[in-house]
């Protein structure tokens, strides 16, 4: 008996129907699910793949930025110890004590500053306590951070110098009067042209240790180099293109160790952090934390304030200074290509478990499709 057309047919359409539909289906099916679940597996790996690099590296820059930054405060801290002592010496308080009645007794006191500096055109002292111009020039020679000191009395009028100032009165100058009614001022950034560095300046109030009054004010100039120095040894133990940055409470560079600390670049208002996770940080309230860019990781930590200052430096609330620390992170995601593989691998197997499902429903149809051609020759040779 041969098999009618309609028979054939039927046949065909029950291959399909119970084979190749469900395969069909399968496949979608399992297409979709292994889509989802690598999705969510690669999302998981990309997460824990970043808490291993901010677990390793991370806290190790963190560590880093903020020994950097105690480093910084410490040095601080040291020399305006140093400062308060000078400005205790025995030396310089008698000079200062006596300068006050010299200035007097030759007209000084009272005078508008511009006719004070005629008095003075171009030496700006009058020179008469030279043992406390060799003690100050003796108490920097033992501490060589310093470029120049110099004491005025309570007028503002010079006293005692290491260099030459370009003033004689300094009570005009807004450090100077912060420094007498507070009794310490630290002043901004700024590079110093006769000594070619960058510093900051410590100014204090002088006591007089007899009557316990205010008699004048002590200026120290300080270079920052000890504070580029703490940059570069940071610098050194990061990888390649890793850099360091010390920057002060407006974003503005003190240290920056991938330029040298390019004086084009140090305290420039145009220059200051040109990445986000930097201005991030710098923007951020916490005292220290970690950013994670692309394939880049920013440690920050800011220097300390108020307690740590109080013993030396009174009321001073901290420098507000902070160190910055980018280093790739190519050499991390290296060490982790484990976490690429295993996403690699998954879709090899889905792709597998297409063509598997696919080569199926091939060879359905091709099974149904030479069954319905050898009952269709039989029906002919009949």
């Amino acid at each position: 008996m041969t098999a009618t057309p309609i028979h054939r047919s039927r046949f065909v359409r029950f291959i399909l129907a119970s084979v190749g539909l469900p395969v069909a289906v399968i496949g979608v099916a399992a297409w979709f699910v292994m889509s989802y679940r690598l999705d969510v597996i690669s999302q998981q790996a990309e997460t824990t793949r970043a808490t291993l690099i901010e677990g390793i590296e991370g806290r190790h820059l963190v560590g880093q930025a903020r020994r950097t930054a105690d480093t910084i405060d410490s040095y601080i801290v040291e020399r305006i110890a140093d400062a308060r002592i000078w400005a205790g010496d025995p030396l310089v308080v008698h000079a200062v004590r006596a300068g006050a009645a010299l200035h007097e007794s030759r007209g000084l006191v009272g005078l508008d500053p511009e006719t004070v500096e005629t008095r003075f055109p171009s030496d700006k002292s009058l020179h008469a306590f030279p043992e406390a111009d060799d003690r100050l020039r003796t108490l920097i020679l033992a501490s060589p951070h310093f470029a120049e000191v110099f004491v005025t009395d309570l007028h503002g009028l010079n006293v005692s110098t290491t260099n030459p100032t370009s003033d004689v009165l300094q009570s005009d100058e807004g450090w100077w009067q912060q420094a007498w009614d507070t009794g310490i001022d630290i002043g901004e950034v700024e590079y110093d042209d006769s000594a070619g560095i960058w510093s900051i300046a410590l100014s204090m109030r002088i006591t007089d240790t007899h009557s316990g009054r205010s008699i004048g004010v002590l200026k120290a100039v300080l270079s920052l180099d000890a504070v580029q120095n703490a940059a570069d040894r940071t610098a050194e133990t990061l990888r390649e293109e890793g850099n360091v940055q010390v920057v002060d409470d407006e974003g503005r560079l003190i240290a920056e160790t991938l330029s040298g600390h390019s004086q084009d670049r140090l305290m420039n208002d145009e220059v200051g952090v040109e990445d986000a996770a930097s201005a991030e940080a710098l923007a951020g309230a916490r005292a220290k934390g970690l950013i994670a860019g692309n394939q880049v990781l920013t440690a920050f930590s800011r220097t300390s304030s108020g307690a740590l200052y109080e013993p030396v430096a009174g009321a001073f609330g901290g420098l507000g200074w902070t160190v910055l620390i980018r280093e790739p992170t190519a050499q991390s995601e290296s060490d982790l290509l484990v976490f690429d593989q295993i996403v690699t691998a998954l879709r090899q197997w889905r792709l597998m478990l297409v063509l598997i499902l696919a080569g199926v429903l091939v060879a359905c149809l091709l099974t149904a499709a030479g069954f319905a051609a050898r009952q269709r020759g039989s029906g002919d040779e009949g």
